[in-house]
């Protein structure tokens, strides 16, 4: 649906040289690619939501965000749908990423301090009241608060036994690399089922509003390969070679460039 005559990938479009994105708004514009959706009223549902919500300290706050949102969970049967953020709001449910963008967001609207963290594996989201106190919730498990403990298991199961909590872990996303994460797993999803063709379509609707991932533009380079096709191919990996500066993956990137060419010739 265009809005102002712009459609959904016209506005994502705008975004890539924004230093600041929204994020449920470029979430549901996302989601807009896969079919229509009213922006605008599933923003009023997310604002009426948080405008139920009153709490002070972090806690506190923890569990009024469970208990508002206890409704959502996982997933379990895997929908096609689960990630976008139409049908989070419709069905209750969705996946690890999706459900964490969604509490993140009603925290803040609610006036909340609460950040995303670069922990891997799901999308943990941190509260600070006014004193400094903070809790670090996983909306996946219902908004369970975790303790130092849970945190290292949950880092061990994700990234290996080897792996302990490090301050790395712990820093803030901002609201494009929430994005991000959120259309990798979309990604990863189709490509498990082998859907190539969806998958390139889900990183080049990532591009139009991050056009600066360089990785991103070789990764749909390779899949219109895989595709056969291979103009589109060219032009992604062009992209690539563009902004991935004077390193080895430029170079090979420029031999696999020629080698496609002379195919076409």
């Amino acid at each position: 649906m265009a809005v102002n005559g712009q459609t959904p990938r016209d506005r994502l479009a705008c975004l890539a040289g924004c230093d600041h994105v929204e994020l449920a708004e470029t979430a549901l514009l996302l989601a807009s690619l896969d079919g229509p959706g009213n922006v605008g009223a599933a923003l009023g549902r997310l604002d009426q939501m948080a405008g139920a919500l009153a709490a002070e300290t972090a806690d506190e706050q923890a569990a009024a965000l469970a208990e508002a949102l206890g409704g959502f969970h996982l997933d379990e049967h895997d929908h096609d749908n689960s990630a976008n953020l139409f049908w989070v709001l419709d069905n209750r449910q969705g996946t690890p990423e999706a459900l964490g963008l969604l509490w993140l967001d009603i925290a803040r609207r609610a006036g909340w301090n609460a950040e995303a963290l670069a922990f891997p594996g799901c999308l943990l989201v941190r509260l600070e009241d006014d004193s400094g106190h903070r809790v670090i919730i996983d909306p996946a498990l219902g908004g369970v608060v975790l303790t130092p403990c849970q945190l290292r298991a949950q880092v061990k199961a994700m990234a290996g036994l080897a792996a302990e909590l490090a301050p790395s872990l712990f820093a803030p996303l901002s609201n494009r690399d929430i994005l991000l994460r959120l259309q990798n797993e979309v990604k990863l999803r189709v490509l498990r089922s082998g859907r190539v063709a969806q998958a390139v379509a889900i990183v080049e609707a990532t591009l139009l509003f991050a056009p600066d991932q360089a990785g991103l533009w070789r990764e749909a380079g390779m899949m219109h390969m895989r595709l056969d096709n291979l103009p589109a191919a060219i032009a992604a990996l062009e992209q690539f070679v563009a902004r991935a500066g004077n390193s080895p993956a430029r170079r090979r990137t420029q031999l696999l460039l020629q080698e496609i060419r002379a195919r076409m010739i």
